[in-house]
Parts: C-alpha cells; structure tokens; sequence
C-alpha cells in the first residue's frame, strides 16, 4: 500500500508539473499583405526609384503580353516553406488573367536566402518550374548574394 501511495503521489506532481509549464507555442504563419502594387518590398530594401522602374517594366510587360507577373520581397516565410508560402499567396491575390491564368509570382525570402517563382497554369508550359529553377539560380541568387536585389530582379 505504501508503494501504491508513493506512485500516486508522483504521479500527482509529474500532473501539477505539466500543467505548470507552458507548452511550446507554434509560430504563426506570415500574413499575406494586400496586393498594392506590381512590387511589395517589405523589407526596404530596394529604393523608391528601383521600385518605380520595376513597376513600369511589369506594367510594360502586361500590356504588351497580357500576363501579369507581381514581386514580393519579405524578411521570411518561416515557419512556413517558401514554397508553400508562395502558393498561398498566388491563390490568395489571384494573379493572372482570369481563365487564362497567366499570373506569375516571384517571392524573395531576404533573411532566409530564398527565392520562389510560382506560374499560373496557363504559363506553366512557357514557364516550367525548371526554367523558374534556373532563372532564380543563374539570374538572380548571385546578384543576391552580393546584396543586389534591384539587379537580380531586374535582370529576370
């Protein structure tokens, strides 16, 4: 009985112990910001200006081409996969003209060194996501990596 009493006793603090300590708190998903502008730089990283010259070359773009392609520069995506961010973030702006789907997405992650370009359906052929793969390594990561964003976004 007296070994019954112990194993309770523990039992019971083990209890008072967890409900105690709080459980560790998951964080929350990054909000996806209005859609504003042809370009949303959250991080202040690119000038008014560089931000003005690639608004005009976008808005260039979907007039001459009709699709509209749409850049969001943020810190990070954590604890979200840039990926995963970046469809979230399509399907919420809804890009691209409707039933053509012709929207392009490029999402840059600066703190977290990454880079997505999602494509709508109706570009998925012109834009398969090895060439998105290919542009965001050839083009833009070394422009990146030495602090050019306004190049390496300009150049794509």
């Amino acid at each position: 009985m007296k070994g019954f009493r112990h194993c309770f006793v523990l039992v019971a603090a083990l209890l008072a112990f967890c409900l105690c300590v709080p459980a560790p708190t998951a964080r929350a998903a990054v909000a996806v910001p209005v859609l504003k502008a042809r370009v949303t730089d959250l991080t202040g990283t690119l000038t008014a200006q560089q931000t003005q010259q690639l608004e005009a070359q976008l808005a260039t773009l979907e007039q001459r081409k009709g699709a509209q392609i749409v850049v969001l520069m943020l810190p990070s995506t954590q604890p979200e996969d840039i990926a995963d961010y970046s469809t979230r973030v399509f399907d919420q702006w809804k890009l691209g003209r409707k039933n053509v789907d012709d929207g392009v997405l490029v999402v840059v992650a600066r703190d977290d060194h990454r880079a997505m370009i999602e494509t709508g359906y109706g570009l998925e052929g012109a834009i398969p996501d090895a060439a998105a793969s290919r542009i965001i390594r050839e083009y833009m990561s070394p422009k990146f990596r030495v602090g050019d964003f306004y190049g390496g976004l300009n150049d794509t």
